[in-house]
C-alpha cells in the first residue's frame, strides 16, 4: 500500500478531538483514496463526540451545523470544511435514502458497519493506523466493489448505492462481487425511488469518468440502465444495416461517447445522438438502411430523458442543439454556409459540435477520412478568431440606430438587424455603419 496522507486541516481537528478525550478517524473516500496512492479532495471525521460536543471543542472555528440533525458538524480549518460526524448505528430506512431514526454510537466498527462498501468502510487515525474490520484493504488490492454485510440490505437501505458502486467499479476499473452483483440485478427495478437529482449526480461522475462507455455499459449489465434510461434498451444489438458501420448502434454509441472531450453536455450529447434511430429505419431496394430525421427526433427524445432527471436547462439546450445539428457535416459548405452554421449552432457550441460529428465519424468504419472536418475546425477558429460577422452582435449597426432613423421598439427592430445580419454574411463589405443605415431607411420606407 501507498504511504498515507492527512491534510493539515484533517490532522488538526483529529489531535483536538483527541487532546479533549474524544476519538476521531478519518473515514471513507479520503482513507480509500489515500491507500490508492491518490490525493483526497475531501477529508471526512468520525468521532465518538457527539454534535454539541464538536461544536463545543471547535467553538473557535466557524461551524456548519445544516447536517447536526444527522450527527454532522463542518469544522472550517484554514479554508478546508472537514465533515465531522458522530459515530451512528442507523434505525429503518423508509425512505430509500434517511434512516427514520439516527442513533448515536460509542462504536467506531459499528459506525463503519452501516456504510456502502467495503472499500469505504475503513478508518485512519492521525498516526496513520488503518482500521479495516470488513477487508476493505483485501479488496481494494483485488480490485473488488463488495457491500458491507448483505447486499440486499445495504440496497435497502438507501437505494442509490446500486448506481453508486456502477459508478466506483467504472472510476476505478474494478469488478462488481457476485453477490453484491446479482443483488444489484435483483433490486434495480428499485432505483426509481430514488429522487432524480441523486441519480444525475452519479450519471455526471459516470459521463466525466476516463471511461463512460464503460460505465454506460456497466449500467446495462447490471440491468439499472432499464430504469434509468429505458430508452437506450431497444438500441442493444441493434443493426444499423449500412456499410458505413461496423458496429451495432448501442456500441456506435458508447464508442462516440468515449471519442468526445470532457464535457458533461458533449458527453450526454454522444450517448443519446442516434438514439432515434430505432424509431427511424427506412430500407432502400439494396437492402440499406437509412434513418431519416433522426437528429430531429432524437433531439426532442433526449429533452425529456434529462428534464426527468431534472437536468439544467443550459445542459439540456446544448445537448438538444448538438443532436439536432449533428448531421450537418457536408463537405461541400462554403464559408458563407460556415457561418451561417456557426450562426445557428452558436459560438459556445460549433466547435463542440464538430467534437460529436468527428467521434461519430471515427466509431464507424475504421477507413473513415475525418480530414474534412479537422479543416472544418480550423476554418471555424480562424472565422472567430478574426471575430468576423456571426451574428446581429457583429453589425456595425444596434438598436439605437435604427431607432434614431425612425424604427419603432419591438420585434421590428431584431427582426432588421437579422436580415441585415444575413446581407453582411453573404458580403462582408456591406457591415459599414453608413451603408446598413441606407439599406434600413430603404425598407422602412417600402413598408410605410
Amino acid at each position: 500500500m501507498n504511504k498515507l496522507f492527512i491534510s493539515k486541516s484533517g490532522k488538526f481537528v483529529l489531535n483536538r478531538l483527541e487532546e479533549y478525550g474524544e476519538e476521531g478517524f478519518l473515514v471513507g473516500g479520503c482513507v480509500r483514496d489515500s491507500l490508492m496512492g491518490n490525493t483526497p479532495s475531501d477529508f471526512d471525521v468520525t468521532t465518538s463526540a457527539k454534535p454539541d460536543r464538536i461544536m463545543e471543542i471547535f467553538s473557535d472555528k466557524k461551524l456548519i451545523t445544516l447536517g447536526k440533525k444527522y450527527g454532522t458538524i463542518g469544522i472550517m480549518v484554514d479554508g478546508e470544511i472537514i465533515e465531522t460526524t458522530t459515530y451512528r448505528k442507523d434505525g429503518d430506512y423508509l425512505d430509500g435514502r434517511h434512516p427514520e431514526n439516527v442513533e448515536f454510537s460509542k462504536d467506531l466498527i459499528q459506525d463503519l458497519k452501516r456504510r456502502d462498501f467495503t472499500i469505504n468502510a475503513m478508518a485512519m487515525d492521525v498516526r496513520g493506523n488503518i482500521i479495516d474490520e470488513f477487508g476493505g484493504i483485501s479488496d481494494l488490492e483485488s480490485g473488488i466493489i463488495r457491500t458491507v454485510g448483505i447486499p440486499e440490505e445495504r440496497f435497502e437501505e438507501d437505494k442509490l448505492r446500486m448506481l453508486r458502486g456502477v459508478r466506483f467499479a467504472n472510476r476505478f476499473n474494478f469488478q462488481i462481487e457476485d453477490e453484491t452483483y446479482l443483488a444489484i440485478r435483483k433490486f434495480a427495478k428499485n432505483i426509481t425511488q430514488v429522487a432524480p437529482e441523486r441519480i444525475q449526480m452519479e450519471l455526471n461522475q459516470i459521463f466525466l469518468s476516463e471511461t463512460p462507455g464503460n460505465g454506460i455499459n456497466l449500467l446495462y449489465d447490471t440491468n439499472l440502465m432499464a430504469y434509468i434510461f429505458p430508452e437506450l434498451m431497444d438500441t442493444i444489438g441493434y443493426d444499423q444495416m449500412s456499410p458505413y458501420h461496423h458496429k451495432n448502434l448501442f456500441f456506435h454509441m458508447l464508442c462516440t461517447l468515449d471519442n468526445v472531450p470532457r464535457k458533461l453536455h458533449l458527453r450526454i450529447a454522444g450517448l443519446f445522438h442516434d438514439i432515434a434511430k430505432v424509431n427511424t429505419l427506412t430500407i432502400d431496394e439494396e437492402g440499406i438502411g437509412h434513418f431519416y430525421g433522426h437528429d430531429k427526433l432524437g433531439a426532442d427524445m433526449v429533452v425529456k430523458i434529462l428534464k426527468r432527471l431534472r437536468y439544467d436547462s443550459k445542459t439540456i439546450n446544448a445537448v438538444k442543439i448538438l443532436i439536432d445539428q449533428h448531421m450537418k457535416a457536408s463537405p461541400e459548405m462554403g464559408k458563407k454556409g460556415l457561418k451561417r452554421q456557426i450562426k445557428r449552432v452558436g459560438k459556445d457550441l460549433i466547435l463542440d459540435l464538430y467534437d460529436l460529428m468527428i467521434a461519430d465519424m471515427l466509431c464507424t468504419r475504421d477507413d473513415r477520412d475525418i480530414s474534412f472536418l479537422e479543416n472544418r475546425k480550423i476554418e471555424i477558429k480562424n472565422i472567430l478568431d478574426t471575430k468576423e460577422v456571426i451574428d446581429k452582435s457583429g453589425l456595425e449597426i444596434n438598436g439605437r440606430d435604427l431607432i434614431e432613423i425612425g424604427y419603432n421598439e419591438g420585434k421590428i427592430i431584431g427582426k432588421m438587424l437579422d436580415y441585415l445580419t444575413e446581407l453582411v454574411l453573404d458580403d462582408e463589405n456591406l457591415n459599414k455603419k453608413e451603408i446598413l443605415l441606407n439599406i434600413a431607411r430603404e425598407k422602412l420606407s417600402e413598408e410605410k
